[in-house]
Parts: structure tokens; sequence; C-alpha cells
């Protein structure tokens, strides 16, 4: 691959998720995966943009750098995906991305401005893949096109994708994919939208704890960028599934292995699967405690407890203090008019 980056050679393992997808694509256009993929490998970027490079050779369609990226979803991007959901404008979600976004691997770069009647998205590729040199921005304007129209639920009006090159088959098939105008021949890569429109309020808005979850996830994938280890990956897929992976078994069957695997490589990182998630509960807590007048229940059935009472035992084990005396001794919401009741109050679960 071209234009080596420095960052070349990381060690920042791949979301299963973009693998999926990329033997979807694969197999749409008439190909076997399993001729490229063997499903017990976890890739790294390094390996994981090569294997791009084989399967763009192995298929050789035009279209599969748009077949690939249409494949990709909010939810395809993990932890990524969950922050963008919960952002509450365009503008928010469009500056969150610049900062976390996976077109960063390989030294890629995206960036996000204004002119005076647009919002802009650019994306300048780091590398090339020999077999496909524009597969790149391809991918990341069709998945950022689909991760848009996810977040606002319309269509996309007014809007269009700019490439810093020329098209590689006839015009109309990537605007048959991409559903907007397309222009190629342009300086940059660049999703260009108006202005106006990425102030517009999302789902999330109305949500009191979204900008909480957002800033956990920007938290988590800045850990991410340091570290490959288990314990990392275990953080990620339960800020991720927001509460719904509730056990160590059901863990290790997303990480596609045994239950004694991942004791064994959480026990050589010093941790477990429980003291994963109490750490992430907690730090979520105190986020709530601080930052929110949700009532004490709540903040429990949001942190995935059945009871209050759960709850509560659970956050003075780990403060030494109750809920609700953490939140009066931060000297936050001191005017809060939720009080806890009584300590056999009962919650359902209700998951984010």
């Amino acid at each position: 691959m071209a234009k080596r980056g420095v960052n070349y050679g990381r060690d920042m393992k791949i979301s299963s998720a973009y693998v999926t997808a990329l033997k979807q694509a694969i197999r749409d256009l008439g190909h076997d995966p399993a001729a490229l993929i063997s499903d017990s490998i976890d890739f790294d970027e390094v390996e994981f943009f090569a294997l791009c490079d084989r399967a763009a050779c192995y298929v050789d369609d035009p279209s599969f750098a748009l077949r690939y990226g249409s494949a990709l979803h909010l939810g395809s991007h993990g932890i990524l995906g969950s922050a963008l959901m919960s952002c509450r404008t365009l503008r928010q979600a469009a500056e969150f991305l610049v900062q976390h976004s996976p077109a960063g691997l390989m030294d890629s770069r995206v960036h996000f401005a204004f002119d005076r009647d647009n919002a802009i998205l650019s994306m300048t590729p780091g590398i090339e893949l020999p077999s496909a040199p524009n597969f790149l921005p391809e991918v990341f304007f069709m998945a950022a096109v689909n991760a848009i129209g996810e977040m606002v639920g319309a269509e996309l009006d007014g809007c269009r994708v700019e490439f810093a090159f020329e098209p590689t088959m006839p015009e109309h098939i990537y605007q048959q994919y991409i559903g907007l105008p397309v222009v190629f021949g342009e300086p940059t890569n660049r999703f260009v939208g108006p202005r106006d429109a990425v102030n517009f309020p999302l789902a999330a808005a109305g949500n009191e704890v979204a900008d909480i979850f957002v800033r956990q996830c920007s938290k988590l994938l800045i850990e991410k960028n340091r570290s490959a280890g288990c314990s990392a990956q275990v953080r990620r897929v339960l800020a991720g599934s927001k509460t719904r992976i509730a056990t160590e078994q059901a863990m290790a069957e997303h990480l596609n292995m045994s239950g004694r695997t991942l004791r064994r490589r959480l026990a050589a990182e010093n941790t477990t699967f429980r003291e994963i998630q109490e750490a992430m509960r907690n730090d979520m807590a105190i986020g709530y405690l601080r930052e929110t007048r949700l009532p004490i229940a709540e903040i429990g059935s949001l942190l995935g407890f059945d009871d209050v009472a759960n709850f509560r035992r659970a956050f003075r084990r780990w403060n030494g203090c109750s809920p609700q005396s953490f939140r009066e001794s931060d000297g936050t919401n001191e005017d809060n008019p939720f009080k806890d009741s009584t300590d056999n109050e009962q919650l359902s679960v209700s998951v984010p």
C-alpha cells in the first residue's frame, strides 16, 4: 500500500462489524468471502486495509467500495455509532466524528467547516489501495450519507457529495448508491449540506442524559487509541451496548470466545469482567448525579439495575456513601426536587 503514514503498523483491532460488512459486499458481488477471510482472525488496521486491497482485486468490480460503504450503518460503528445516535444536533455529531472518525486510521484526515451557505465535511485519505485508489473516500462518504440519513430520519435535501477524482464507472451508479448529486474532479473529497441544517434538533435533543453519554463515549474512544487489550475491548462493547450485555458469558459470546478465554485474558491484565462493568457503571452514575436532575430510581434503571435498592447498595460499595448523599455533598443540583424515597422502591429495567 502507498503513502505509508507515521502510525502505520499501530496495533489497533478493527471492529468485527467492519469485517462482516466487507464480507457482505463480497457476497453481494457473487463471490465467496471465505476465500479471503477466516472467521477466526482478528485484524489490526494494517492487516485490514491489506485485506480490503485483496478483496478489491478479488471481486474486480468498481462498485465494490460503494457496496461496502452501503453495508455500514450507525450500528456498525459500535461505540462511535452509539455516540452519534446520542448527539443533539448534526453539528455535534459532525464535530464528534472529526475527533473520533474511523477514517483517522492510517493518517486519514477529516475536517468540518463552514462557508457562507454550507456546512462541509471533508476527508483526505492517508493511504491508497493499489487495487482501488479511491476506496477510502468512497467508503467513507457512502457510510457518512447512511449515518446522516439515520440520524435525520428524512431525505437529505440540498446536499451533495464531491470527489477529488474522476469516476471509474458511469456516474449514475454513484448517485444510485449515494442517493445524492455527485460531482467529480473537485479540489477535495467532501459532503456539502445547507449550513442551517446542522443545528436542526435530532432525536436525542430532548434527552437529558445524551451529553453525558457522548462524553463517556469520547473518553472510551480516546482510550481505544491507547490500548488494544482485552479489557479496553470489553469497555468499548459495554459502552456501545448500553447495558444490554450484562453477563460475562454474553460478553464472551459477543467477542466470539469462550467464557474461560475471556476470564484468562482479563486476568492477564489484572482485572475481571465484573470489575470493568462496575467501574463503568460507577462512572456513569457519578455523571448522572452531578449533571442531571434525574431521580435516583431512574439513574439505577438507566444503569441496568432492576431494583433501586440494589443500585443504592452498589453505589455505597463503590463510593462509601448513598447516591443522594453524593449528589448533595458534591454541591450540584442543591435544589433537586427528587429525593430518595424508600429503599424498597421497585424499578423495571429500561435500556436507554
